[in-house]
């Protein structure tokens, strides 16, 4: 079973076990959000982006690092693999980008979607201080039925 170490974590997980879910197994705040990725689902997930992690060392045969940023939902763990989460300002950085991105055209304040209040995007957006955006459009509005 390969040995993974995730913010300074160490744990031992099951092969073909990736990065998100082993960062689920220890809890706390070394999960990475995910706003696609089902584990019922196949092929889902690395498609939103924001569960980009840095991974420092490939694996104990080959310790070098991974040159871009990997979503962590498609990637799998290898024995001796140091992954960097929430301790790397370039993880923040990115995934902060990547928020403003997907909150381009989604407001905020929604009382009139059915997930107002329980919205995995709109924690995210508060997480990392993206209550607004630099665009400067007016955003998609829709016609009351």
């Amino acid at each position: 079973m390969p040995l993974v170490t995730i913010d300074d974590f160490q744990i031992e997980v099951p092969e073909g076990t990736t990065i998100l879910n082993a960062a689920r197994m220890i809890g706390g705040d070394l999960v990475p959000p995910a706003m696609c990725y089902y584990s019922s689902l196949k092929g889902s997930g690395g498609y939103c982006r924001t569960c980009l992690v840095k991974v420092e060392q490939g694996s104990a045969k080959d310790p070098r690092p991974m040159p871009k940023l990997v979503p962590s939902c498609r990637t799998t763990v290898m024995d001796g693999m140091v992954v960097r989460n929430e301790t790397s300002p370039e993880v923040v950085e990115a995934r902060a980008g990547v928020t403003e991105f997907l909150l381009v055209n989604h407001p905020l304040d929604c009382p009139v979607c059915d997930q107002a209040g329980e919205c995995h995007l709109q924690d995210l957006g508060y997480e990392h201080g993206k209550l607004n955006t630099r665009s400067e459009f007016r955003r998609r509005t829709f016609r009351a039925d």
